[in-house]
C-alpha cells in the first residue's frame, strides 16, 4: 500500500470517528440511553460482587450500585468506555498522519493538543443539547484516552522503525560477508 492511500485511509477513519462522535454529542441522552435494553440481560449477579461495595464521584453524581440501579451503572461504563476509546482511535489516527509530515515528538504534541481541544468543543457542543450535561471529568477522560491512543502509535512507529533498521543492518552485514567471500576466492 502506498502512503498516499495509506494517508487517505487514516484520514477518512478519522473523519468518521469526529463525526460519530460529533453526532452523538448532538443527541438528546433520552434518544441514547440504552438501559431499557440492558434491563433484559440477567445482569442482577453484578449486585452480589465487590464491585457494590464501590462507589465514587463523577462530575456531581454518586456512581455505585448501592445509588443506582445495575443497567445504569452498567451504561455508565459503557458509555465512558466509549469516550476513552474513541478519543484512543483519534489521538491515535492524529498522531500518525501527522507523524508522516514531522517528527514524532512534535507529532505527538501536536496530537495531543488537538485531542485536548476536541474534548472541550466536544463538551461545549455537548452543553448546546437537550438533555446533555458537559463535564469537566469527560474532558480529562477524553484526554486520557487520546493520550494512551498518542502513546501506543508512538511505540508502534518506533518498533517499525527498529524493525526497519535491524532489516537494513542485516542486509547490509550479508553484502559485506558476500564481499568478503568473493574476495577470499579472487
Amino acid at each position: 500500500m502506498t502512503r498516499t492511500i495509506k494517508i487517505g485511509l487514516l484520514f477518512s477513519i478519522l473523519v468518521c470517528v469526529v463525526g460519530f462522535i460529533a453526532f452523538s454529542s448532538s443527541t438528546p441522552y433520552a434518544n441514547q440511553d440504552i438501559r431499557s435494553y440492558l434491563s433484559h440481560l440477567p445482569l442482577s449477579w453484578l449486585e452480589q460482587t465487590r464491585l457494590a461495595n464501590y462507589s465514587f464521584f463523577y462530575g456531581n453524581q454518586q456512581i455505585g450500585l448501592a445509588y443506582m440501579s445495575v443497567e445504569s451503572f452498567l451504561e455508565f461504563f459503557l458509555r465512558k468506555a466509549a469516550h476513552f476509546f474513541a478519543f484512543l482511535l483519534i489521538g491515535a489516527l492524529v498522531c500518525r498522519l501527522i507523524a508522516y509530515k514531522i517528527k514524532l515528538r512534535m507529532a505527538m504534541i501536536v496530537a495531543a493538543g488537538f485531542v485536548f481541544i476536541y474534548a472541550v468543543v466536544d463538551e461545549y457542543r455537548q452543553s448546546l443539547t437537550p438533555g446533555r450535561t458537559p463535564l469537566v471529568e469527560d474532558i480529562v477522560l477524553d484526554s486520557l484516552g487520546g493520550l494512551t491512543g498518542i502513546v501506543l502509535i508512538a511505540f508502534w512507529i518506533l518498533h517499525r522503525r527498529f524493525i526497519q533498521v535491524k532489516r537494513v543492518e542485516a542486509q547490509t552485514a550479508e553484502t559485506r560477508m558476500q564481499r568478503n567471500q568473493k574476495k577470499k576466492q579472487a
